[in-house]
């Protein structure tokens, strides 16, 4: 089935609720069996927070009709996709990228709590 033509049309779960506007269509690589497999992109956007592309199989397609397209999905789970990737987009965004380890004249010392490195600022 040809996915492109999802593009710009407004994501909503099985029970007609709004999730997101449809951004992009790629192949990713699926959850359980690591084959790339087409997947929707949907652009989140909350007030006050940043926002956020979700990835939605696109086999979850229910329907399609003037610019809406229905998925197999409940806006509970939706929800819950898009908490554990926010947590995971601000683990990385805090994340300094140094492991503690520094040179001295007597070899490398390890600060396994990296207490002698600051932390980046957390952005929200």
């Amino acid at each position: 089935m040809d996915y492109s033509r999802l593009i710009s049309r407004i994501a909503a779960d099985k029970d007609s609720k709004m999730l997101g506007k449809i951004i992009r269509v790629e192949d990713l690589i699926g959850k359980t069996v690591k084959k790339y497999k087409p997947f929707v992109l949907i652009l989140v956007r909350k007030s006050f927070k940043k926002d956020i592309i979700v990835p939605i199989e696109a086999e979850m397609l229910l329907k399609v009709e003037g610019s809406y397209a229905w998925f197999n999905i409940t806006k509970k789970e939706f929800d819950e996709e898009v908490k554990r990737l926010r947590e995971i987009k601000t683990e990385r965004d805090i994340y300094p990228g140094d492991v503690g380890v520094s040179r001295t004249r007597s070899g490398p010392v390890v600060d396994y709590l990296n207490l002698g490195h600051s932390r980046k600022e957390r952005k929200r």
